[in-house]
């Protein structure tokens, strides 16, 4: 049971619950809700508040009067702004948006009722899950994937995969229906399952490059804790730590200086988890953000309830975030397959050309080479910066956009595509060390003496055959972590 308390949710526990953990909500969080409602409802008896007592984007000037059907206006906008398109996000995806979400309506920024909150974690629980289509959102809030989420709750649209619509809420008060949906919470949980992804992955693929380095006899001096000490980040000092045990006592050097693709290790890796580790940071602090707008603060009973109307939900930064760790990986794209195409090199490995059988000719593993180049084609692309896009909507009420949305896509498919990069590079390292005849007991690092064991499950025949079923192992295997 994951408790939800507004004020930390790790990101490892989002993972859980997408995966299917259940949640609960925190009594503090309850409270701080309830407080955050009574001050909402007092500032709009007082002055205009956004989708509360007003219309939204362009009709923000529209006053809702009774007369107007006020009282109905929450879920004509619930209905309006649930329109989506393209093909329906996996599961895992939309529960962890709507953990996100639950978490921070739990820090009590939106002047939402408690009762939407408790039945957000009672449809987690009992795994109904929206179907939300891929595009909707431009990293200016999640309208449509929210919304839709809300008509789910009512009834009013059938679950993801179909099925019988729940009816977990009988109406929705127009005062709940803004605050509900004012949120970047899809965008959030899909870089969420990505920094998790990639955290592990690059843990793996660091293990990886250390078999690399070993089948290519590398010159460990590059690893050395002189040149960690004088490295220009933190990040490639530990880089450089790690790597440096991981070969540790693993042969004499072929080389006075190796290619770049092992030489650089240090700086390579680095910075990847540089700037996986300030992604992970900020997205830390958004899955506890009451960055709802309006944004409710102070207590009617110390007279200092009010709202602040801002542009929070522009996720400028997180755009930026995701873009920088898309183009650390697209960048470091290039050494990767250099190792692969080097492995496959005579002279870096002393067997023969694709790592085949003999000399006659066989291809071994040459065309592993262009599976890993397809997987690199698509991180490249996905390395242009989303966060350079913009548009003008709402009748020019929204004239910039983060594409925040767009940037958190292309991250999920990045660390998909280099778990395909690494996995051949595994089945290449691999293949180099048993056809060189080392065994996975001679080396003094655990994380390389387990991965080597575990890899020597992919088969010893080394005659041309099928690849499909080594690159799929391999790539259970780097989703490990060894």
């Amino acid at each position: 049971m994951i408790e939800i308390d507004g004020r930390n949710l790790a990101l490892a526990k989002i993972v859980s619950v997408a995966d299917g953990a259940p949640v609960s909500l925190a009594s503090e969080a309850l409270a701080r809700m309830s407080a955050s409602q009574d001050s909402a409802v007092a500032t709009a008896s007082r002055r205009p508040v956004y989708g509360r007592s007003t219309g939204v984007g362009a009709n923000k000037t529209v006053t809702l009067a009774e007369a107007d059907g006020a009282d109905t206006h929450g879920l004509k906008l619930l209905r309006s702004h649930a329109v989506d398109a393209g093909k329906p996000l996996d599961r895992r995806t939309v529960r962890a948006m709507m953990v996100v979400r639950l978490s921070q309506l739990a820090a009590g920024g939106s002047g939402i009722s408690p009762v939407i909150a408790e039945a957000l974690a009672g449809m987690i629980n009992a795994d109904v899950i929206p179907e939300v289509r891929e595009f909707g959102g431009i990293g200016t809030a999640d309208l449509p994937a929210l919304a839709g989420t809300a008509l789910t709750m009512l009834g009013e649209r059938q679950p993801l995969h179909g099925g019988a619509a729940p009816s977990l809420l009988e109406a929705w008060p127009t005062a709940d229906a803004l605050p509900f949906i004012s949120s970047s919470a899809l965008t959030i949980a899909q870089g969420v399952l990505a920094h998790q992804r990639l955290a592990r992955l690059l843990e793996s693929a660091m293990t990886v490059a250390g078999l690399s380095f070993i089948a290519m006899a590398g010159n460990p001096e590059a690893l050395s804790p002189s040149v960690a000490a004088a490295a220009d980040s933190p990040a490639v000092t530990t880089a450089a730590n790690t790597l440096r045990s991981l070969v540790a006592g693993s042969g004499t050097p072929a080389r006075i200086q190796d290619p770049y693709c092992l030489r650089t290790l240090p700086q390579v890796f680095g910075s990847q988890l540089e700037e996986l580790d300030a992604l992970g940071g900020l997205l830390e602090r958004l899955v506890v953000a009451g960055n709802e707008n309006p944004l409710v603060h102070g207590l009617p009973a110390e007279g200092t309830n009010d709202v602040a109307h801002h542009g929070l939900f522009q996720m400028t930064n997180l755009a930026r975030r995701l873009d920088t760790v898309n183009l650390a990986i697209g960048a470091a794209c290039a050494t990767h397959l250099r190792r692969i195409d080097l492995l496959c090199d005579p002279d870096y490995t002393g067997q023969h050309p694709f790592l085949a059988e003999d000399g006659s000719g066989q291809s071994g593993v040459m065309m592993l080479e262009y599976v890993a180049a397809a997987a690199v084609g698509r991180i490249r692309a996905n390395a242009q910066p989303a966060s350079l896009q913009t548009v003008v909507l709402s009748l020019g009420a929204e004239e910039d956009a983060s594409f925040a949305s767009l940037a958190a896509a292309q991250l999920q498919s990045t660390a998909h595509a280099m778990e395909t990069v690494t996995a051949v590079e595994l089945v290449c390292a691999v293949r180099a060390l048993r056809l060189q005849g080392r065994q996975a007991e001679e080396f003094g690092d655990a994380k390389v003496r387990n991965l080597l064991a575990a890899a020597f499950a992919l088969s010893p025949d080394m005659k041309d055959r099928d690849l499909r079923s080594d690159v799929e192992t391999a790539t259970e295997l780097v989703q490990q972590n060894y």
